[in-house]
């Protein structure tokens, strides 16, 4: 099992002066991250990481407190990296019990691999809201299964 976000809002990067890599949260951004804590309760979790974005980083870090754990980059959730080499990672034993915090473009470069493959251990495209998050569990059971929860508050 792990756990796939969408980083929380963010703003309209259009107003940003800065890199967009700095871009922080806004403030329902803020809270869609306290909310996924809620939302992930009860949920056993070893792992947090994010793509290498302040956004992405944020979006967590009420997670990472609430678990005594620390949000750790991940290149793989950057929004150029390579979809193939993260879909590898997913399907990987250590994948388990993670979260991966990443941007929307990537999650639909993920589906758009598992429209090829025929797997559904990635959400489909378009189908996750900013602060939104998918539980994956694709090793238990005759198929995988996916459960969607959606942003608090939504956006």
């Amino acid at each position: 099992m792990f756990v796939l976000v969408r980083h929380a809002h963010a703003g309209d990067k259009t107003g940003w002066p800065g890199r967009d890599a700095d871009r922080p949260l806004s403030t329902l951004g803020y809270w869609q991250a306290r909310g996924l804590v809620a939302a992930l309760d009860g949920i056993e979790l070893r792992a947090l990481f994010a793509s290498p974005t302040t956004r992405c980083h944020q979006s967590l870090l009420p997670l990472a407190a609430a678990r005594g754990l620390r949000v750790d980059d991940h290149p793989l959730l950057a929004a150029d990296a390579r979809p193939d080499e993260l879909f590898a990672v997913l399907h990987a034993p250590d994948a388990d019990g993670a979260v991966f915090c990443t941007h929307g473009e990537v999650l639909d470069a993920l589906a758009e691999i598992t429209q090829a493959t025929g797997s559904m251990c990635v959400p489909p495209a378009g189908a996750t809201a900013k602060g939104g998050a998918w539980i994956v569990e694709c090793g238990a059971g005759p198929s995988p299964t996916r459960r969607y929860l959606p942003p608090i508050p939504a956006g």
